[in-house]
C-alpha cells in the first residue's frame, strides 16, 4: 500500500498532468491510499468546482485511511521523538506518515521530512 503525499500530486498538478492518469498504471501494482490530510493539502488548491470535483472523486476511489485518537496519538509521539533527535517535522506529516505507518504502507514523496521519521517506509518514485 503506498500513501501518496499531497506534494506528489501537486508536482503533477502544476505540470498540467492527470494525476489520475499519471498514477493508473500503478494502481495495477500497488494499493493506493489517501487521508484526510493529504485530501485537505490537494482539493484546498484546486482552482475551479470541476476540477475539485473530478479530482475529488478520484481520490474517493483509493484506499482510505482514517485519522482516528490512535493515529493522532502515534503523531504526538512521532513529533516527540524527532524534535528531541533535532528534527523539525510538521504535524500534517507526521499524521501523514503514521497513517502509513498503522496501514502497513509506505508513503510517496519528495518531502525531506518523512525521512526522519524512524520505521516509515518512504519512497521518491513508484517502486517497481
Amino acid at each position: 500500500m503506498i500513501l501518496i503525499d499531497s506534494c506528489i500530486y501537486i508536482e503533477h498538478l502544476r505540470a498540467g498532468r492527470d494525476p489520475a492518469q499519471v498514477f493508473a498504471p500503478y494502481a495495477q501494482q500497488h494499493d493506493l491510499a489517501t487521508c484526510g490530510v493529504i485530501r485537505c493539502e490537494v482539493i484546498r488548491g484546486m482552482r475551479t468546482p470541476k476540477a475539485r470535483h473530478a479530482l475529488a472523486n478520484y481520490m474517493g476511489c483509493l484506499l482510505y485511511i482514517p485519522t482516528l485518537n490512535n493515529v493522532l496519538e502515534a503523531a504526538e509521539e512521532v513529533l516527540w521523538q524527532t524534535d528531541r533527535a533535532g528534527f523539525k517535522i510538521p504535524v500534517t506529516d507526521a499524521i501523514i506518515a503514521v497513517c502509513a505507518m498503522k496501514a502497513g504502507g509506505a508513503v510517496l514523496t519528495r518531502d525531506k521530512h518523512f525521512k526522519a521519521i524512524p520505521g516509515l517506509r518512504v519512497f521518491e518514485e513508484f517502486p517497481g
